[in-house]
Order: C-alpha cells, then sequence, then structure tokens
C-alpha cells in the first residue's frame, strides 16, 4: 500500500535543485492541488487497497458488486506484534504483490539491523497478514514501509496497525508520526487521510528508482487523543 525506500539507501536528496524550470514546480503543485480534491470527495472506508475507478464512473453497483463490497468491508480483528525472523517469507510475499519497486530481504534485515528501527506484523490466527516497519526519533515516529495482503484488504487491518502506531505517541516525548508516499500512490494517500494524517509538504524527485516527488503526510498527536490513548492502554494492560 504504502512503502518508503529503505533505510535512505535509496533516497535521492529532497532540496531543490538549481537550474530546474520553475513551471515544472508549477505544474507538480496544481497535481498536488487536484490529487488532494480527489481526496475530499472520493469514498474509501480506510483500508490499503488500489483506488477503484468504479466509484468515479458510476454510483450504482450490480448485485454481485454490493455483496462483495459488503464482504469486504466486514471487519478483522488482528493480533499486531514485534515482526521476527520466521515471518519474512510472508512479509517479503505481501511486499511483492503490494509494490512496483519492492523491497528484498537484505533491505529488512539492513533496516531492522538498526536499533531505532522497528518491524511490526498483523497476524490473522498464524498468519501474517499486514506488515510495518518505523524508525523511532526523538520527537517522532517514521514510516518505513507499511502493507497489508491484498486478499485481506478493506476489512480494517491497517487501520489498526495505523491506530497501534497513535497508541505509542506521548504529548511529553513523540508527539507525532510521519511518512513520505509516492505522487502516484492515490491508495495509500487515501488510507492515511482516513485515518488522520495530513499533506504537509512536497519532496522534489524523491525516489532513485523513478522521477517521482513524495508528499510528507503527517499525522499529529492532540491532548485529548493522548488522554484516551492512556486510558485504553491502562485498561488493555488490565485485561491482560
Amino acid at each position: 500500500m504504502m512503502q518508503q525506500d529503505s533505510c535512505d539507501s535509496k533516497r535521492k536528496d529532497s532540496r531543490p535543485k538549481e537550474g530546474k524550470p520553475s513551471e515544472g514546480w508549477l505544474g507538480k503543485l496544481c497535481g498536488w492541488v487536484a490529487y488532494w480534491k480527489v481526496l475530499e470527495t472520493a469514498p474509501h472506508d480506510g483500508a490499503s487497497t488500489p483506488f477503484n475507478q468504479q466509484y468515479l464512473s458510476s454510483d450504482r453497483l450490480t448485485g454481485k458488486e454490493a455483496v462483495m463490497s459488503q464482504d469486504q468491508q466486514q471487519q478483522l480483528r488482528v493480533h499486531i506484534r514485534w515482526m521476527i525472523r520466521r515471518d519474512m517469507p510472508e512479509v517479503l510475499s505481501i511486499e511483492r504483490e503490494s509494490f512496483e519497486f519492492p523491497w528484498f530481504e537484505e533491505d529488512f534485515i539492513r533496516c531492522l539491523r538498526q536499533r531505532n528501527c522497528i518491524g511490526m506484523v498483523a497476524e490473522q490466527g498464524e498468519r501474517v497478514v499486514g506488515f510495518m516497519i518505523y524508525e523511532l526519533h526523538k520527537t517522532r515516529l517514521h514510516i518505513l514501509n507499511f502493507a497489508v495482503a491484498q486478499n485481506m484488504r478493506m476489512r480494517g487491518i491497517g487501520r489498526q496497525m495505523a491506530e497501534k502506531l497513535e497508541g505509542k505517541l506521548s504529548s511529553q516525548r513523540r508527539t507525532r508520526i510521519t511518512l513520505e508516499v509516492r505522487e502516484t500512490n492515490l491508495a495509500a494517500q487515501l488510507f492515511f487521510k482516513q485515518v488522520g494524517f495530513r499533506a504537509t509538504n512536497v519532496l522534489r524527485s524523491y525516489y532513485e528508482d523513478s522521477p517521482e516527488d513524495a508528499y510528507v503526510m503527517q499525522y499529529q498527536c492532540t491532548a485529548d487523543e493522548y488522554s484516551d490513548a492512556m486510558t485504553n492502554n491502562r485498561i488493555n494492560r488490565l485485561a491482560g
């Protein structure tokens, strides 16, 4: 669904390059504004799924499509835990089916060997159905990679993973979550907007594997949300 190139190894310098025509920047900015107008109106249930163009062409579903839509929207509770080595085959399978430019196993290993980098998986039964990789910084969490298995999307798994991260924020220390998403990855933009993220910046020519820009998105913890998170965490601990 959403992917950041691994541990800075594939990022380009995000600073503006001298001599690049201003018309290109204006064009990108106009495209960015157009994207977010779509985000304000396009329907989305918060799951990590490719953007469905049928919503733009028709507001009526056939009987079969309605049944499929209803089935997909059934929420599935998952257990979210730390990623371990035996999860890697399933994680790599989800990675390959989710991204045009997937990470390789060595990319995951290189990231997870860093002291501030954490991997977590969403598990349903004994099956890994989603994962996320993020970095711990002094005042924020930074998402590097985030995906849900294709046949398990639109069932609230991505939302539960996002809520897991939001529960790690505090008003005294880490107060926000950040990420970069490709300008063409509308599905990720829709999902993260649905769970409370907002676009805050554009990084030009951010990726080495394509000329795409990246949109910086951020989730900010409020005092009320922090209070609710603390209450929920205490209840969860008491409940075991």
